[in-house]
């Protein structure tokens, strides 16, 4: 055996690893590492805070005092004591006197219309009235002529009669007295029979000359009557041509066309339109189911614009009509504005309408906390944290938020959003 060779070199010696061993030492590391990524999130997670924080909010007492529930009403400004002067016939402008504006009278002319037809049938009429006139004066003086003949014919055959009777009642005496002969007793007899036949005839002519004269004379009244009645309507109709105005008031609108001289102006045309604007009201459409709060003498604040007013309830309607979308039933309450301000008939108006005033009631202030009407929570707070607390919302009112159930009088709120943590239990304070 050669003794060099047993000689072995330490430094030249490298260790042998089975496969075995080298998958037992990567097993290790592996459990090593997700030993450690365990402890880091446990760490982590520990450190965790258990509740939400915030560092700034807003917040506000509850408080017990008045409540006032009013609701709101759209309506329109209302003169009832208005109205449209139309043309009555077909006319011709002829002179504008009132202007747009103008404060008016019932006597006051506001313009006058020329209807030509209208001034030539008042000169025929006028002209057959003063022929009926002096007609009347003929029929008259004709038939008291015939009168005072006939009745100068009648006094003289009264005499006639009267001296043929003393004729007669004398031949009667001579006859018997055997004077005379019965013949010329029979002739007086026959004259006196004579004359009286004319007596009668002649009143009979005298009392037919009456009758018909006072017939005549009632038939040429009657046309003259006809004439002035005819005259009075055609005067009328030219006075209807001189527009007035029925009522006093504003002058709101005329028609354009009446400035310009000789313009038509046709029947029913509009030519003004009037108004009285110290009888002013405001008509608001109200819920029916309001109706029952209001009464009248109550009062409301009216926006017409950028102004406002009180004003006072005068009438409340009694038919309830569906509104404009057919989904709920309106009732008309009609107000009168406490205001010196001039109001637009037609204008709209929006009115804050109380409904009720109740003691004691619970209120907040409205904010951003109460995101709907159906808000069902609150956060309390309660020292340093805030602690997420059922509560029963009621009526709203403005600003103001009623408070039914759920907090108490001095309670603080949290009246900031609760958008980030609605969903936490209690929050904490910093």
């Amino acid at each position: 055996m050669n003794p060099e060779k047993k000689i072995i070199q330490i430094e030249e010696v490298k260790p042998k690893t089975s496969k075995e061993k080298k998958r037992r030492r990567y097993l290790g590391v592996v459990v090593f590492l997700l030993l450690a990524s365990g402890a880091v999130l446990f760490l982590w997670t520990s450190a965790k805070p258990d509740s939400y924080s915030i560092k700034s909010y807003e917040s506000s007492v509850v408080k017990a005092g008045t409540f006032v529930s009013t609701t709101e009403a759209s309506g329109t400004v209302v003169l009832p004591t208005q109205v449209e002067i139309v043309s009555t016939m077909d006319a011709y402008a002829s002179e504008l006197i009132a202007s747009e504006g103008d404060q008016i009278n019932p006597e006051d002319i506001l313009a006058v219309l020329d209807v030509p037809d209208l001034d030539d049938e008042l000169d025929d009429l006028t002209l057959s009235y003063k022929q009926a006139v002096i007609e009347l004066e003929s029929l008259e003086k004709s038939a008291d002529f015939t009168i005072a003949s006939l009745t100068r014919s009648v006094s003289r055959l009264e005499r006639d009669v009267e001296e043929a009777r003393e004729d007669a009642d004398a031949m009667k005496a001579l006859a018997e007295l055997k004077s005379s002969r019965q013949s010329d007793y029979e002739t007086a007899l026959d004259t006196l029979e004579d004359y009286t036949e004319q007596l009668e005839d002649a009143r009979a002519e005298l009392e037919e000359a009456a009758v018909s004269k006072d017939i005549d004379l009632r038939k040429q009244q009657a046309a003259i009557n006809q004439l002035q009645v005819n005259i009075a309507a055609v005067e009328e109709d030219i006075e209807e041509n001189r527009i007035k105005s029925p009522i006093s008031g504003e002058v709101l609108s005329l028609n354009e066309d009446l400035a310009i001289k000789s313009s038509l102006i046709e029947q029913s045309d509009s030519l003004f339109v009037v108004a009285d604007r110290s009888d002013v009201y405001i008509d608001f459409d109200v819920y029916e189911q309001y109706a029952g709060l209001l009464e009248i003498g109550g009062t409301m604040t009216v926006t017409i614009g950028t102004g406002s007013m009180k004003a006072e309830i005068t009438k409340i309607g009694k038919i309830a009509t569906m509104d404009t979308d057919g989904l709920s039933a309106m009732i008309t309450v009609r107000a009168r504005p406490d205001t010196d301000l001039t109001l637009t008939p037609g204008a709209s108006a929006v009115a804050s309408i109380t409904l009720d005033v109740q003691d004691g009631v619970l209120t907040l202030p409205r904010g951003s906390w109460l995101t709907t009407g159906n808000q069902k929570y609150a956060y309390v707070i309660d020292g340093n944290r805030a602690v997420k607390t059922k509560v029963v919302i009621g009526d709203i009112q403005g600003n103001s938020v009623e408070i039914i159930s759920g907090l108490k009088a001095g309670d603080e709120v949290i009246t900031g959003s609760y958008q980030n943590y609605i969903d936490q239990d209690e929050v904490l304070l910093k």
